[in-house]
């Protein structure tokens, strides 16, 4: 049996991290030279990741830990890449930083060298959210307009997709619970006394149950409405009382109370869109009989999550069910140019100006068009976008049918004189009866009954069920001008060709929620959402661009296939 002398294995001891070095280099050379076509290789040459590292130099000085740095930033960097490259969790990354080696290469580890784990990763990414959440997102979208100039002027497409709350829905019985048990946990957290003085005067058995109490939906309907009457009750109470307690003085600094303002906030708008107790109405009695609204008397942004409060209620179709989480607005050329969260019931039109605004703020620029379905086709959307891009993007979009909503005449058959103060019917009538509506958005005009008796057009425009005495009134939009110039533009053949591209981004919508994970919010609250599928476009745009610059230079250089 062979032994090395003692001086040979003095040596190797003393060198053996330099040994260690020397293999996991030659090794991860001789591995990297077999994937040079990998895409992965590819993402990693394409990007440069020194903006990234600058703009997160200060992770390790703000931390606070005082420990030793083993995870630089340039490899927690590219190791958040990766996550949201493969659309992995945390502890996943975790695995494959341990166990892939092109994964250990482009995170920029040696072979033997330790990943970080899924809590450091956390760490960072927690910090990454907090100081600059669009930074990956905005650092690929100028790589994209580096490299492929010529996808910043083609003309931009807008939908909307849900991205499902990771809160679960609540009844609405536990939902009022949940959030005053939220309440008085954080009154005794911030101030115990008055916590104790306003326990005192609440029945909390009747507002959190008993401990033998049967579930809620094992109830039957009496038996609901009873207890929905009990907890509502005293949900109004605690909200009466704990507004009055931080009204009196000696006051709760201002930080203690902005978790309690917005937790009564929170309960107020469940008990005025849900139930017939709204504690911001002073004439509310506090024995109130408190009843369920009808579903038609609910509120349109209705909380549905303790634990998630932001999240609303999407109904993106009357067929479809209702959905709780966000309504996502995605702008789209080849790639995605602008993406963020909005609650669940905000309607898709309003997510276009605030798509245009980050583009501008953070790019700076306005699209030369921007196609859209009906939803963005209305009059005031057209004047608001008008408006914000002082005339430089044109909507493509067709106009919602107004006029077959009923058979009766429609505001098109009307005309309005160009001082806006009279209005004509189909039958050559006038009528200078004009009321501004409560929505703000335009003027009614009357006919009474007596400008159109024995009129011909009666049953077309009015119908033959209407009574004599009755009038007619016509809704005029102030965004009457837009609508006809809309009209005007899309009889053209630029019309008419940019709208057949409008089905092009139902494929990038497949890839970020089939393929990315932009369905399903991994944390609770809108910011945090936004921020996630910041990360996710910005991991579609690197996979997207590197497919574009393979075709870029198999045709050659120039234009990229995709943006010509």
């Amino acid at each position: 049996m062979n032994i090395l002398p003692q001086s040979a294995l003095f040596v190797i001891l003393q060198w053996w991290s330099s040994i260690l070095d020397l293999v996991s280099a030659v090794w991860m050379e001789q591995h990297l030279a077999r994937y040079q076509k990998h895409w992965l290789v590819k993402a990693h040459d394409l990007l440069d990741f020194a903006p990234l590292e600058q703009a997160c130099a200060d992770f390790h000085v703000n931390d606070g830990r005082g420990a030793p740095v083993i995870h630089s930033v340039p490899r927690l960097v590219r190791a958040i890449f990766l996550k949201y490259l493969h659309a992995l969790s945390l502890r996943q990354t975790e695995e494959w930083l341990d166990n892939h080696l092109l994964f250990k290469w482009f995170a920029g580890y040696g072979l033997f060298d330790r990943p970080p784990d899924h809590s450091t990763l956390d760490r960072f990414e927690l910090w990454l959210f907090r100081t600059n959440p669009t930074l990956f997102f905005d650092e690929i979208v100028r790589l994209i307009d580096r490299l492929c100039p010529e996808d910043r002027v083609r003309l931009q497409i807008i939908d909307t997709f849900a991205t499902h709350a990771r809160a679960a829905r609540t009844h609405l019985i536990e939902l009022i619970r949940d959030i005053c048990r939220n309440l008085l946990t954080t009154l005794e957290k911030t101030a115990p006394l008055l916590h104790a003085d306003l326990s005192a005067q609440l029945d909390l058995i009747a507002l959190f149950g008993p401990e033998d109490e049967i579930i809620t939906p094992a109830l039957s309907r009496p038996e609901r409405t009873t207890r929905l009457q009990l907890v509502a009750r005293q949900a109004f109470r605690l909200h009466r009382l704990l507004v009055a307690a931080l009204d009196q003085p000696p006051l709760l600094p201002p930080d203690q109370q902005a978790p309690l303002r917005l937790g009564l906030a929170h309960l107020a708008k469940i008990l005025a869109d849900e139930t017939t107790a709204d504690p911001l109405d002073p004439d509310t009695p506090a024995d109130i009989a408190v009843k369920e609204l009808p579903k038609n008397r609910k509120g349109s942004y209705r909380i549905a999550a303790a634990a998630d409060p932001e999240a609303t209620y999407r109904i993106h179709d009357t067929d479809a069910e209702a959905i709780l989480g966000y309504n996502t607005t995605v702008v789209t050329s080849a790639f995605v140019r602008e993406i963020h969260a909005d609650t669940g019931a905000q309607p898709d039109n309003l997510g276009l100006p605030i798509a245009l605004k980050n583009q501008f703020e953070r790019h700076g620029f306005f699209p030369d068009g921007m196609i859209g379905d009906k939803a963005y086709g209305h009059g005031k959307t057209r004047h608001t976008v008008n408006i914000l891009t002082h005339g430089q993007t044109q909507i493509f979009a067709r106009i919602p049918a107004y006029d077959q909503r009923s058979d009766r005449f429609g505001p098109d058959q009307f005309r309005l004189t160009d001082d806006g103060l009279s209005l004509t019917c189909p039958n050559e009538v006038t009528t200078s009866r004009r009321y501004p509506t409560t929505t703000g958005g335009g003027v009614d005009f009357r006919f009474p009954a007596k400008l159109c008796r024995a009129c011909p057009l009666w049953n077309q425009c009015r119908g033959p069920d209407s009574g004599p005495r009755s009038h007619r009134t016509i809704f005029i939009s102030f965004y009457r001008d837009e609508l006809e110039a809309a009209r005007l533009f899309n009889q053209t053949d630029t019309f008419k060709a940019g709208i057949k591209q409008r089905m092009g981004i139902e494929r990038i919508i497949f890839n970020l929620t089939n393929l990315h994970g932009a369905r399903q919010a991994h944390s609770y609250g809108q910011a945090r959402t936004d921020y996630q599928l910041n990360m996710q476009a910005a991991a579609f745009n690197l996979r997207q661009l590197v497919r574009e610059m393979d075709k870029k230079k198999a045709a050659g250089g120039g234009v990229c296939p995709a943006a010509a």
